[in-house]
């Protein structure tokens, strides 16, 4: 493979973009302003890593598997006119399978086993080019294990459970593009090989799972700054570390997990940040209620621990990022104290010398696809998110649409399994095949599984009780929407103007209306218009979902020029009235 020209060592199964970071590149695209950026989310949702691959533009380096040979070179800020597109216009696909889950994730995995186990024909629709979700990621092909015995559980455990789905006789699709849905279950897709799709499922199961939850500062746009989940990525399935030396800041448990394996990798990690204050005898009742309900994870976490302090990596309890420095890249991060209230102080700063920043402040649903079927969903003000309404089974307000795992809301991956396999069967069921003897024994079972993983998030999450920061932490010149380039000021003058809801803020500055779609800047401006307007978060204080979810070309969406809306050949040119008919308005 080369880049800009320079060859590089590749490995086969290895993505794009990890194949760049292990050599040493960080900035894969430039802005409209000329700046560099590079990777940032790791999963296919924030489009920062968008890459010329073979002449072919906006190509995801992330989710792009390297090919012998293949030309890779920076992204400019927009294709040039007339580019070309290799998707046949509209080569629509259609099927009506019984059941479609949607991701194949820790949930989506479960519930496509459990509904073929009960006897449903199944397909499963994924977007990554392999199964496994973030939590169930799997080694590239380019590596293996010694033995079985060198897996950890998470590697085994996943493994175990793409095996049994495929066992199944489960229909994968991966690599598949979900770009829309519409009432009652139309789901489109732009499959691996750029064909446009159409399933019409008789029951839609969404397991579409989350996304991290993203926290403007200075410098957060700079090559080298990138997500948790981004950095745990390249480190587990390709074995690639984001840089040389790395600091980790958020809260939360997989910034503890991360930052241990990696130092168990002998990267060098200079601190791990952590918001929530030191666990102490006030945080005793959080931790001992952690034990009876999952006992192995919290020794697990409190293996992290010994591992970081093994590897020297200092832990600061009670401190936040607060910039990041650079010129084209990352060079220094800066964290500051928390008060007991709170409150950052400023005058007792630490700065350290990195080339890679890596964040995690938890995760948002992506729920896209849910909202735009018209499923219902409440604010969760003490999570910061929506969540559905569904059913002990995740069956929503909808008729035969269920959510399952963390696109339902944050539930964390074992409790995602337990509802994904409740949701299959029960889709199954739906559709008249009763599950056998020992699948609906195996669902008794894991619905009191699930009711206990539940009692240990809500453990988990009062040990790790920190303050939420929205946009607090921006400059005036912080951009708050990534993709457009839209800055706090500009967003502060707009609601100074009289702008004061997230649709017209949208139209007015361009916010939200990148690439990403408003997943990262879209809750931090939710925020700043309900702290200035005294008014509570709400399903509809959100950028309201849109077709296409994510960008794709439009030859995946347009017709052939020789049919319009209603199938029938296209009008000609003089059989359209140039002037309007009498009492109607142009």
């Amino acid at each position: 493979m080369t880049f800009e020209g320079q060859p590089l060592a590749a490995y086969e199964g290895e993505t794009v973009a990890a194949c760049l970071v292990g050599n040493g590149v960080t900035a894969f695209r430039r802005t409209g302003t000329g700046d560099a950026r590079g990777p940032f989310c790791g999963m296919g949702v924030c489009f920062e890593c968008l890459v010329d691959v073979d002449g072919r533009g906006n190509q995801r380096a992330c989710m792009t598997v390297v090919a012998e040979g293949m030309t890779v070179a920076m992204q400019d800020h927009r294709s040039p006119p007339g580019a070309a597109v290799d998707v046949p216009r509209c080569a629509e696909h259609i099927a009506e399978p019984e059941v479609l889950v949607v991701g194949g994730g820790a949930a989506g995995l479960m519930a496509a086993m459990a509904a073929a186990r009960c006897g449903a024909a199944v397909t499963l629709a994924d977007e990554r080019p392999a199964l496994g979700g973030q939590f169930f990621k799997q080694l590239s092909k380019a590596h293996g294990f010694v033995s079985d015995h060198a897996m950890d559980g998470q590697f085994r455990d996943g493994r175990q459970l793409i095996r049994a789905t495929e066992a199944a006789g489960v229909t994968v699709l991966s690599g598949a593009q979900i770009w829309g849905a519409f009432p009652p279950r139309e789901i489109c897709v732009l499959d691996a090989e750029r064909r446009s799709r159409v399933l019409r499922p008789r029951q839609l199961i969404l397991a579409t799972g989350a996304y991290e939850r993203g926290l403007p500062l200075p410098g957060w746009t700079l090559p080298g700054f990138m997500t948790t989940g981004a950095a745990q990525t390249l480190a587990r399935a390709y074995r690639v570390a984001p840089g040389k030396r790395l600091l980790i800041a958020g809260n939360g448990p997989l910034n503890f997990q991360v930052a241990a394996e990696l130092a168990a990798a002998a990267v060098d990690v200079a601190a791990l940040v952590e918001a929530a204050p030191a666990p102490g005898l006030g945080l005793s009742r959080a931790i001992l209620g952690g034990f009876p309900h999952s006992a192995d994870l919290m020794m697990k976490g409190l293996a992290y621990r010994r591992t970081l302090k093994r590897r020297g990596v200092p832990i600061l309890h009670g401190h936040m990022l607060v910039e990041v420095r650079g010129e084209g890249r990352v060079e220094e991060a800066v964290v500051a104290p928390l008060s007991a209230a709170g409150r950052l102080d400023r005058l007792r700063t630490r700065s350290f010398a990195v080339d890679a920043v890596c964040t995690g402040y938890g995760f948002m649903p992506a729920n896209e696809l849910a909202r735009a079927l018209g499923c219902h969903h409440r604010y969760d003000a003490d999570r910061g998110h929506l969540v559905v309404a569904a059913d002990g089974d995740g069956l929503t307000s909808e008729p035969s649409i269920y959510v399952a795992g963390d696109a339902g809301g944050m539930v964390g991956a074992r409790a995602a399994q337990e509802q994904g396999f409740l949701a299959g069967v029960a889709a199954a069921r739906a559709l008249g095949h009763d599950p056998p003897p020992d699948v609906g024994r195996e669902a008794s079972r894991r619905r009191q599984r699930l009711a206990r993983h539940r009692r240990f998030q809500a453990a988990l999450w009062a040990l790790f009780a920190a303050p939420r920061l929205h946009g607090e932490l921006a400059r005036d010149d912080t951009l708050l929407c990534r993709c457009e380039g839209v800055t706090h000021k500009r967003l502060q003058a707009a609601m100074d103007a009289g702008t004061a809801f997230i649709g017209s803020l949208k139209r007015r500055t361009r916010a939200g209306m990148g690439r990403c779609q408003g997943r990262y800047c879209g809750p931090v401006i939710a925020a700043l218009i309900a702290e200035r307007t005294g008014t509570p978060l709400d399903e509809f204080s959100l950028f309201a979902p849109r077709p296409p979810v994510k960008p794709v070309p439009i030859g995946a969406i347009a017709r052939p020029p020789t049919m319009d809306a209603t199938g029938g050949p296209p009008p000609r040119r003089d059989d359209i009235a140039s002037t309007p008919p009498s009492g109607e308005s142009a």
